[in-house]
């Protein structure tokens, strides 16, 4: 109880400061909504990780890159260009570096390194741990366009980590849950939204548990789902595709008021 008490003073704490700073962007709706969950997603994260001593400083310094890169984007990234293409393009034909290609840039030199001096993997094994690392923060953040979206993406990853959910204590399961209903309340209400920065943070979190807790054979599916997802959203609208499907637009409004 007093886990989910904190988190809802810092949520309620820095909305208001980034509303104070300008820190919001308009959503779907016409609305500025802070992208200050994000940030809160990070300060969870951290002290859950760092109290329970299970996350390497490697694996840290990733997190903490993906958050900041993501964070740069929110407060200083443009509308366009969209997509990989976009952001290369743009490079290329007037030398722009965009906040988008600082991200991709920091995630693909922050991966490489993590990918390399982790231990005891083949080469295969450390290309595909390479490609999960800048791949799942990507698709989190292609997701990130209504609120919840990401959440429930998140939550059919879910399905594969039971295992090593069901070896966490009582105690960091329950933690967990009442913190994360806290900052699903809260961006299905619209009063704080993930943001780039928490979206990739999210995306990376996956792709860590993802490196550590499945089989080689489950990051391969992984690897060959986020190349379909990224190759199909450079072509249709993720959301307008969605909403096409009767199904797809009833989950996709569910919990958001």
């Amino acid at each position: 109880m007093i886990a989910i008490i904190i988190n809802f003073i810092i949520l309620f704490v820095t909305a208001r400061l980034f509303v104070k700073l300008g820190w919001t962007v308009v959503n779907y709706k016409g609305d500025k909504v802070p992208y200050n969950i994000g940030l809160c997603v990070f300060i969870s994260l951290f002290l859950l990780l760092v109290l329970k001593q299970s996350i390497s400083l490697l694996a840290l310094i990733y997190l903490a890159t993906l958050w900041l890169t993501g964070f740069i984007d929110d407060c200083f990234g443009t509308k366009y260009p969209k997509g990989l293409k976009g952001h290369i393009s743009l490079f290329i034909r007037k030398g722009k570096m965009s906040t988008g290609l600082l991200k991709l840039v920091g995630t693909i030199i922050i991966s490489f390194i993590f990918a390399t001096f982790i231990d005891d993997r083949t080469i295969l094994e450390k290309i595909i741990i390479f490609l999960l690392l800048i791949m799942t923060p990507h698709v989190m953040n292609l997701f990130d366009t209504r609120p919840l979206r990401v959440w429930k993406v998140i939550f059919i990853h879910l399905f594969i980590f039971l295992p090593a959910l069901f070896r966490l204590s009582v105690s960091t399961q329950v933690s967990v849950l009442l913190i994360l209903s806290s900052f699903l309340y809260y961006e299905g209400t619209k009063r704080g939204m993930l943001g780039d920065n928490g979206a990739t943070l999210l995306g990376g979190g996956i792709s860590l548990g993802a490196i550590y807790h499945l089989s080689f054979f489950l990051q391969c599916i992984l690897v060959l789902a986020y190349i379909s997802i990224i190759l199909i959203t450079e072509r249709i609208s993720l959301t307008e595709w969605i909403e096409s499907n009767p199904i797809l637009s009833r989950i996709d409004r569910w919990g958001v008021s």
